[in-house]
């Protein structure tokens, strides 16, 4: 629920942007305005992240997740009444802050409470409701008020609040605060089982593990420590690969994109589709496809067809500013290009840096890697999205920003290839080992993780 919240937020500039740049619009505000509105929760998503980070280790995942609701409900209402485009701004940025807590916090919940066989599954299921939340948005958007769209939006968080409450704990956390009753009896819940001893004997040899390594876990061991490093850099590689699909600008473009196509489909059609078919390619590759794959191979594929059609839909708006006459028959181009796109981009990229950052870090400092994580996420989903607009207002022309996006997205690709590793069905304790460069870890095929590394 939290998630689906996080999308609506992240994508409530789409349909809206339009509406506010009107003359008819109750907050006035020019397309640079505009621009700031629709990264203004991404400014205040470190602020969550640092917050979250801090406090996950105090009051555990679960209280530190159920104190971002209250701020996003009340922000929500808030916006359903505000008619001045920096009161807009403001409120978007404490929801922002939510957000910013939400990313934290879930890879991390959800990478502990899990067995490594539906690991991948349920990491992956943080984009598929993230998606949901968008489309949602989208589809509220076209149909409904600013304030109806608010106060639908609030509910979102106050069920969140009111389900989540009823939750188990994650028994890493009780482990590391050493409340070892508390872990077993929250390991009974998830797992369905009275008899957990043995996996929580694990888990604290695991915890225990990892807190010699680095006694007290500090935000440089990200860097100084070379596994820490390691995994650093991989996740920059699928951050990195993910925001240069420009699936961010996107989001927050979608109705203006379409409409800067001429297509003679309506708009309005045209995006609720586009977010219907993610959201159903997401669905399928979560029960079908991630857990059979791989997430290194679908990010690979992912990326080679993100990029290809980010330059096929920049070589449309090229022919549609310079040449018109040429894509008098190509109507139908931009939407199927972009559905293909959004095919391409879901079947890896939007979720591997979820899975990968619910895996990589071990126990002691994933509050503080997962706030760099957010951190490194909203700052390049803030440049891409601002950067979008300065280059369209700047150059005329839409086909410059998916132009720059293909040619950032084929860079990335020779990263993952070379330094992304395989991480389909090991343990989180396997991966810690691998990192370590520890030569008795193999893979299905008898390699060592090792050399999958090199």
């Amino acid at each position: 629920m939290s998630v689906i919240s996080f999308g609506m937020n992240g994508s409530w500039t789409s349909p809206y942007v339009p509406q506010l740049l009107s003359d008819t619009s109750k907050i006035p505000m020019n397309s640079d305005e505009a621009a700031w509105c629709a990264i203004a929760h991404l400014c205040g998503c470190p602020f969550g992240a640092l917050a979250a980070a801090y406090l996950t280790d105090r009051i555990g995942r679960k209280y530190t997740l159920l104190s971002m609701a209250p701020m996003v409900f009340f922000s929500q209402i808030g916006i359903g009444y505000v008619t001045n485009v920096w009161h807009l701004f403001v409120l978007k940025m404490i929801i922002g802050v939510a957000d910013g807590g939400c990313f934290t916090v879930v890879p991390m919940y959800i990478g502990e409470i899990s067995s490594p066989d539906i690991r991948g599954f349920l990491s992956s299921l943080v984009c598929l409701f993230y998606i949901l939340g968008v489309l949602l948005m989208n589809t509220l958007g076209f149909y409904c008020s600013i304030l109806t769209s608010s106060i639908i939006s609030a509910s979102i968080p106050a069920a969140h609040f009111l389900g989540f409450v009823f939750m188990p704990e994650s028994p890493y956390y009780y482990i590391k605060v050493k409340k070892y009753h508390q872990a077993e009896r929250s390991l009974m819940i998830l797992r369905g089982e009275s008899n957990v001893a043995k996996e929580v004997e694990v888990l604290k040899q695991a915890v225990k593990m990892q807190e010699e390594m680095v006694e007290r876990p500090k935000f440089t061991d990200l860097f100084t420590v070379p596994s820490n490093r390691k995994a650093a850099f991989i996740f920059v590689i699928l951050c990195t690969a993910n925001k240069a699909s420009a699936k961010a600008p996107l989001m927050s473009y979608t109705r203006y994109i379409f409409e800067e196509t001429g297509s003679s489909i309506s708009p309005a059609f045209s995006t609720i589709l586009y977010c219907l078919v993610e959201l159903l390619v997401v669905m399928f590759t979560t029960y079908f496809i991630i857990d059979r794959f791989g997430k290194r191979f679908l990010a690979i594929i992912s990326s080679v067809g993100c990029s290809v059609t980010l330059f096929i839909m920049g070589l449309y708006f090229y022919l549609k500013d310079y040449h018109s006459d040429v894509i008098q028959q190509l109507n139908w181009l931009p939407l199927t290009n972009l559905i293909v796109n959004n095919v391409l981009f879901s079947i890896g990229i939007s979720f591997t840096h979820m899975c990968y950052l619910s895996e990589l870090f071990p126990t002691n400092v994933k509050a503080n890697a997962l706030c760099f994580a957010e951190i490194l996420a909203v700052a390049q989903s803030a440049v891409t999205t601002k950067g979008f607009q300065m280059l369209n207002d700047r150059c005329g022309t839409l086909s410059i920003s998916f132009f720059s996006a293909a040619v950032i997205g084929c860079i990335v690709l020779g990263f993952i290839v070379k330094y992304v590793p395989e991480t389909k069905g090991k343990t989180l304790e396997e991966i810690q080992l691998f990192l370590m460069e520890k030569e008795d870890i193999k893979l299905g095929s008898g390699e060592s993780l090792t050399q999958l590394g090199e």
